[in-house]
């Protein structure tokens, strides 16, 4: 993969990235690959994920994918099972899946928007871990990496339940590095803000619309609060994701790292 800077050997390693075939996950399923993992990803979409393990397989590297959805526990001991399946361990599990979720008013939500959302953005997140963890534990220092998102430690009106959930993210991981700390499990989350797009494309213009602006608008008002003026991309989180996954962060463990071009978080 282009760009990157040392990358780790994960040679005889297995790597799962749940919602691999598009966006964030498909970059960091690349650079796994590309580092010399067997990469496993899933999702609902057959064709993307299928593209996706053509394109890192045309290319000498080894993928495959499960369909299926990360709000099933069914389907996530499945995923896991195939991506052990190999070597009788994972390696690394990067949890990366779920939805934008709605854009309105918390008076205006549904319980369903609500649970959609935190099931997606939350639940499946512990679903997938409780999941790999007979895997993780047969590792040599295996490592979890969490994708949240800086929406949740900064307001972001009208997005409630996305940041309540990826908010939890950050929860759940901290205090799972403490439960696996005896296992040499590593568990970190990583927070992107203002990642291009398709994904952000469709959140911006929803908000857009809910506060009666133009695309451009809101989208100078979101990047005026970066250091440089500009989205991250999502090589941006692959590169962190990877780094994670390596021995390069064997002592590092229950943190929260964020990708938002020095917009500051709190």
């Amino acid at each position: 993969m282009s760009g990157l800077f040392c990358s780790p050997d994960f040679t005889r390693s297995a790597a799962v990235v749940t919602g691999g075939g598009r966006g964030i996950g498909a970059a960091i399923a690349r650079a796994y690959a590309a580092a010399g993992a067997r990469v496993t990803i899933d999702g609902r979409q057959e064709a993307s994920l299928k593209a996706v393990c053509d394109e890192i397989v045309t290319t000498g590297g080894e993928a495959y994918y499960v369909v299926g959805d990360v709000t099933d526990p069914s389907h996530l001991e499945e995923l896991m099972a195939a991506a052990a399946s190999e070597y009788g361990r994972i390696d690394v599990l990067v949890n990366n899946a779920g939805i934008p979720g709605p854009t309105a008013p918390l008076d205006e939500l549904t319980l369903e928007d609500w649970n959609e959302t935190l099931t997606a953005n939350l639940t499946s997140v512990f679903l997938a871990c409780r999941a790999a963890l007979p895997y993780l534990r047969r590792a040599d220092r295996a490592k979890i990496v969490n994708i949240g998102s800086v929406t949740g430690k900064r307001p972001l009106p009208n997005r409630t339940p996305y940041a309540a959930a990826k908010l939890g993210v950050v929860g759940l991981s901290r205090t799972l590095a403490h439960e696996l700390g005896p296992d040499g499990i590593s568990v970190n989350t990583i927070s992107p803000w203002l990642v291009g797009g398709d994904r952000l494309t469709q959140v911006v213009e929803s908000m857009a619309h809910e506060r009666a602006l133009s695309n451009e608008e809101l989208w100078a008002e979101f990047t005026d609060g970066t250091v440089f003026k500009r989205p991250v991309q999502e090589e941006d989180i692959a590169r962190l994701a990877l780094m994670l996954g390596s021995s390069a962060a064997d002592n590092i463990t229950g943190q929260d790292l964020n990708v938002s071009a020095g917009a500051v978080m709190y």
